[in-house]
């Protein structure tokens, strides 16, 4: 009996000891849980009625320069704006907040903190607008501008307020995002096309635009660069093309239209986009180029009579 006794009182202590190794191991990874708390997600669309995401992009940057937290909402995948109001989980701190519209054609995101988080294109061709992957000249004051695809329609908001996440299960805690468009329409228009013929390709390219536009100062970089874009008949004598920008932050601004046979035209647009300046569509208007009558042998300069719009002939 007394040898049973003490079998049982070494089994007994032996439970107690694996209990207590548990219930430390239990308090360890409890405290390296980094707590999370709920945060409601919500978006008013008053200033952009027209937007129409696939999806919306939701970051928390914490005020200490360290990496932000991503969340991408899908919604309901029917283009319903609502189904975008979400709750997600994020640790607790001070952020300043970000969100803008994913899943697009043409806009990447770069950085992952506050001060370096910017969205831009990425590098195509001169005559990518063509589906040409030949190069082709550009305006001399220009060649070191790098070529981006034109944007997808960016809508963002960056709170200006810095907003703490505690972890408060009575706390309500809610974010309402307001995003408005930050991305420029640019809409031209040439008359008096002569020579129109469906055989000859058209395109062109401006320059002295934004490559990106910045979260953190909510405005478009300050980087240069130049963006092709087509041009389509819209008549007997008329090319119409549109493109979409960050910006338009340079100092000039250059349109060279381009021909499949090898033939370019220049225009300076620089006063008519300064009188617009501000403005989230801007309209511009060019006439009097002739286009060529057959291939030549290399990129030239067309030699029209130009109007009120000054021709700059780039050497060879």
């Amino acid at each position: 009996m007394i040898r049973l006794c003490s079998t049982i009182l070494r089994v007994a202590a032996a439970v107690a000891v694996v209990s207590v190794m548990l219930g430390c191991q239990e308090r360890q990874l409890c405290y390296d849980h980094s707590h999370k708390a709920s945060v409601s997600i919500e978006f008013d669309w008053s200033l952009a009625p027209e937007a129409d995401p696939a999806s919306m992009v939701v970051w928390f940057f914490p005020l200490d320069g360290s990496h932000g937290h991503r969340f991408e909402l899908t919604g309901d995948g029917m283009s319903s704006r609502g189904s975008f109001d979400a709750v997600v989980k994020v640790p607790e701190g001070s952020y300043h907040m970000v969100c803008h519209n994913g899943s697009t054609e043409f806009n990447v995101e770069r950085g992952s903190t506050i001060g370096d988080y910017q969205i831009e294109t990425y590098d195509v061709e001169v005559l990518s607008a063509m589906n040409r992957a030949e190069s082709a000249p550009r305006p001399g004051d220009t060649e070191m501008q790098a070529v981006r695809s034109q944007s997808s329609r960016l809508y963002a908001h960056t709170h200006d307020d810095i907003f703490t996440v505690v972890n408060d299960p009575k706390a309500c805690q809610k974010v309402v995002f307001t995003p408005a468009e930050k991305t420029v329409v640019c809409d031209l228009r040439v008359t008096g096309v002569q020579n129109m013929r469906p055989d000859v390709e058209v395109s062109a390219i401006i320059t002295g635009v934004s490559g990106a536009w910045h979260a953190g100062s909510q405005s478009p970089a300050d980087i240069e660069v130049s963006v092709p874009f087509a041009l389509d008949h819209c008549g007997s004598d008329c090319l119409k093309g549109s493109v979409v920008l960050f910006g338009l932050p340079g100092e000039s601004h250059k349109i060279r239209i381009y021909t499949s046979y090898k033939y370019y035209y220049d225009f300076d647009v620089t006063d008519q986009v300064r009188r617009q300046i501000g403005n989230r569509k801007i309209e511009l208007s060019l006439s009097g180029i002739k286009l060529p009558d057959a291939p030549s042998s290399g990129m030239s300069p067309g030699v029209s009579d130009w109007g009120d719009i000054t021709e700059e002939v780039i050497p060879m």
